[in-house]
């Protein structure tokens, strides 16, 4: 993901804008942004709102806690991540199942390696040091 634009810039920009110096898509060539941002930009600054970045967001947290990662892996021994998922999920209503991939993130997240077996199955072996 880009960086944001600095401060300065955002405001020179709406200054332009507010100044009459041309319309939004004059000023994003003359600046090398995107009319969207010009247009944001400027709404933000009529309102009063901080032209500011806005702070990222997080996505969904993983429902996955070390806690059951660690149960799963102890309970399991040596299982793969298909058969560790399929253990977490067995006894959860279906709107609360995990796919694997999740699962994967999560070992990968609280220090598990997933290895291939001799056999070409993913197995989970012991947290990194």
């Amino acid at each position: 993901m880009a960086e944001a634009h600095p401060l300065e810039l955002r405001a020179r920009v709406v200054e332009a804008y507010e100044a009459g110096d041309g319309s939004y898509a004059v000023i994003a060539a003359r600046f090398r942004i995107g009319e969207a941002s010009v247009k944001r930009w400027v709404r933000r600054g009529r309102r009063g709102v901080p032209l500011g970045a806005d702070p990222k967001r997080g996505g969904t947290p993983s429902p996955i806690g070390q806690g059951d990662v660690d149960a799963l892996v102890a309970k399991l021994r040596d299982a793969t991540a298909n058969e560790i998922t399929a253990e977490f999920n067995r006894l959860r209503p279906r709107g609360a199942r995990v796919h694997v991939s999740s699962m994967k993130r999560a070992l990968h997240r609280y220090g598990y390696v997933i290895k291939k077996n001799a056999d070409g199955r993913w197995s989970v072996s012991d947290p990194t040091s």
